[in-house]
């Protein structure tokens, strides 16, 4: 008898708490995926009533993603064991993404697809997400509020259908900002040696999880992806452009010299040389030779081995463009580039502008500012026309 009365016992409480559930879904919400704590399940069927609602992991125990989708909007959103919605993205069209946004993609992706953007609604700070396809790989983007690129993620089609099938799927689950205690203790051993800066994570077709960090060491800036294990799967060094340099050398190298002994026509003069250098780093040598009437050119690496045939003429391996960086005080500055930060980065602070030029052409002003907190290096042509904004 105790046994049966136990048996009824548990039995109405599993029948109250499978209908305190329904009771606290709105007429019309479906809940499917992965099995979630109730606090999950009702703090997105409260916030996002008369949906359909699918949830799936983005770490284990830590946080969860809702793709909702209503008759009016589509909603994917980060939610933790509490209930708390951490980030909540509203799925626009391109025509909507800010003209910033579109505009770095034109000039950093050239040819790009556009599968699919998000408006972050919910969590700070707010900004934006867009999957493109480029050079056939699906990329994850992330820009800021004032549509300053942050981060990006390679190779994840998400859960949908890829490239050549019908339709291309939704984004994968993911969370775009994680603090250095949001990640696992694996991962965060992975990065001891580095400085945290910010993070992502995603989920991969495969269902793990991999976080996308952004960190500096020893003066430089990387991106990290690591698996929930702790495993480096690529590590990418943030590297500026490249200053070259030309500089006239008056004496060859020793082996540069007894290269063309043996290899050039009997008889050939010295005519110029120069090394050409990326960074203060000697990356390779230019060498003209006359031989009779003609003018020999030879190419030679770093460590003086040669990288060029012997007898081709100049406009067969032409020379590097010579780049420069300058400095330039704000006044310098065009017009054009002043005006757009004043609209776009109101109340921004000064640090310092270059310009970079080509065979003595500018080709692109850089100003770096500060709006608060934050640090952004925005990118103008020589006329001042906007190009591109990263957040540093």
């Amino acid at each position: 008898m105790f046994q049966k009365k136990v048996f009824i016992a548990l039995l109405a409480v599993a029948s109250f708490a499978s209908c305190s559930k329904e009771e606290s879904l709105s007429p019309g919400t479906t809940i499917s995926g992965v099995n979630v704590p109730a606090a999950v399940s009702s703090a997105v069927a409260k916030a996002y009533p008369n949906s359909s609602i699918d949830f799936s992991v983005i770490a284990p125990n830590t946080l969860y993603a809702a793709d909702i989708t209503s008759a009016t909007k589509e909603v994917q959103a980060v939610v933790t064991p509490k209930g708390e919605i951490r980030e909540a993205f509203i799925k626009i069209e391109a025509k909507d993404l800010p003209a910033a946004i579109t505009t770095y993609l034109e000039t950093n992706f050239k040819g790009y697809e556009f599968v699919h953007a998000g408006q972050k609604t919910t969590g700070t700070p707010t900004g934006y997400r867009v999957e493109i396809i480029y050079n056939k790989e699906f990329t994850s983007l992330i820009f800021d509020e004032k549509g300053a690129f942050v981060s990006k993620m390679v190779g994840n089609p998400g859960f949908g259908p890829g490239p050549g099938k019908v339709g291309k799927g939704g984004p994968a689950p993911a969370v775009t900002v994680l603090a250095l205690a949001d990640l696992p203790a694996p991962v965060q051993a992975a990065i001891k040696a580095y400085t945290f800066k910010r993070a992502m994570a995603i989920v991969a077709p495969d269902k793990s999880t991999i976080y996308h960090i952004h960190a500096e060491k020893d003066g430089l800036t990387w991106d990290l992806d690591i698996d929930a294990t702790g495993k480096i799967l690529s590590v990418k060094e943030m590297k500026p452009m490249p200053t070259i340099t030309e500089a006239d050398i008056t004496t060859l190298p020793a082996a540069i010299k007894t290269y063309l002994d043996a290899n050039a026509p009997a008889g050939w003069t010295f005519k110029k040389a120069t090394s050409i250098s990326s960074d203060n780093v000697i990356i390779h040598y230019h060498v003209l030779v006359n031989s009779g009437t003609k003018v020999l050119t030879y190419m030679f690496d770093k460590d003086f081995k040669v990288i060029t045939n012997a007898g081709k003429g100049p406009m067969d391996n032409p020379s590097l463009p010579k780049a420069s960086i300058t400095e330039i005080t704000k006044d310098k500055i065009p017009a054009a580039a002043t005006s757009y930060l004043a609209a776009n980065y109101a109340g921004y602070v000064f640090i310092k502008a270059i310009s970079v030029s080509l065979d003595g052409t500018v080709k692109e002003i850089e100003v770096f500012i500060t709006v608060g907190d934050k640090k952004y290096k925005v990118e103008f042509d020589a006329t001042g026309k906007f190009q591109s904004a990263v957040l540093l």
